[in-house]
């Protein structure tokens, strides 16, 4: 009975470290970051959304596009000028944490620039979650400017 219990215990073990080893994107980041932000590379998987809208525009399209995204919700809305400032909140799916995501979307060429940054709101690292934000914010942004 003892081998058959510590083989069960040595089995979930195995599971939660695949689990995590999944989700960590960047070993060297993942553990120690509880921040991410959109970049001003155009290269970056994060890069900054650029788009032909005006800010206003914008700000409306991306509050319509998380709203369709599980566990989000808009907290705050500002506007100052031109540039509209949206404060969303997500929770992760399993242990409950809280990150807060801020979307600043300002004038910018001929249209409008949309930066982000997302942090949790307790621990030392992330294990890559303030990322995925960010590309869960950005793709459903996209996709409501695309259409889809």
């Amino acid at each position: 009975m003892l081998w058959l219990a510590l083989a069960l215990l040595v089995s979930v073990v195995i599971a939660l470290l695949t689990i995590a080893a999944l989700y960590v994107d960047d070993w060297r980041r993942d553990f120690t970051t509880n921040y991410a932000a959109t970049s001003d590379d155009p290269q970056s998987p994060l890069a900054a959304l650029h788009s032909d809208l005006s800010p206003t525009e914008l700000a409306n399209r991306t509050a319509a596009a998380v709203a369709t995204l599980p566990r989000w919700r808009l907290t705050q809305r500002d506007a100052e000028g031109q540039e509209v400032t949206l404060h969303f909140v997500h929770t992760t799916r399993l242990a409950r944490f809280v990150d807060d995501i801020t979307v600043r979307i300002s004038p910018h060429e001929n249209g409008s620039i949309l930066q982000a940054e997302s942090r949790s709101r307790i621990g030392k690292g992330d294990l890559g979650q303030n990322p995925r934000n960010l590309r869960a914010l950005l793709e459903a942004v996209e996709g409501r400017l695309s259409g889809k």
